[in-house]
């Protein structure tokens, strides 16, 4: 069972997220979904093996010293009508980075967000990440800032890259979503 490790409530931006994005369903994050929608998974390893990550890593002066040594995944655009959403795989940047071709990015205002991390199976992790981040916003004083929403996955090194290849079942997930103090 995927459970809420940590909170903590943090300036953010602002930056640009760059990377490759699809268009998808929230199903999509299961890699045995089948759809006509791309898969997440399916993202994820398409990046690995066509170099996305390494021309992003090459920019590496254009990488904030604030945001973690991670990959992304940045959602965005939900529609409720079709349950589809943009999901982006990449990485933070300075507002000023070049774009690469073939990349997309997205303008991250400066904003607070909720930095979550939720603990758990990896496959049980991404279903009740969004839900755990958002209890937990609110239970904080806080609410989600619609305004300015988006939210991100989190892959840091220490606690979910490492882990992960030396065969650990238990992962942490860092977890970002734009909040505000609720008045």
């Amino acid at each position: 069972m995927a459970t809420l490790k940590k909170i903590e409530f943090v300036d953010f931006g602002p930056y640009k997220i760059i990377g490759k994005e699809i268009r998808t369903k929230h199903e999509s994050f299961n890699p045995i979904f089948q759809s006509k929608y791309q898969t997440i998974p399916s993202l994820w390893q398409q990046c690995f093996s066509d170099g996305t990550f390494d021309t992003l890593a090459k920019m590496s002066e254009y990488c904030p010293s604030e945001t973690p040594d991670a990959y992304e995944g940045y959602m965005r655009d939900f529609c409720n009508e079709d349950g589809t959403f943009t999901y982006l795989v990449g990485f933070f940047m300075k507002t000023n980075t070049p774009v690469p071709d073939g990349y997309t990015f997205y303008k991250i205002p400066a904003c607070t967000i909720a930095k979550v991390w939720i603990e758990g199976e990896e496959y049980d992790i991404y279903p009740n990440a969004h839900q755990l981040a958002v209890e937990a916003i609110n239970q904080h004083g806080y609410v989600v800032d619609w305004q300015n929403y988006f939210s991100c996955e989190v892959y840091t090194d220490a606690r979910f890259g490492i882990p992960k290849n030396n065969g650990q079942k238990v992962l942490i997930l860092d977890y970002y979503i734009p909040c505000i103090k609720r008045s």
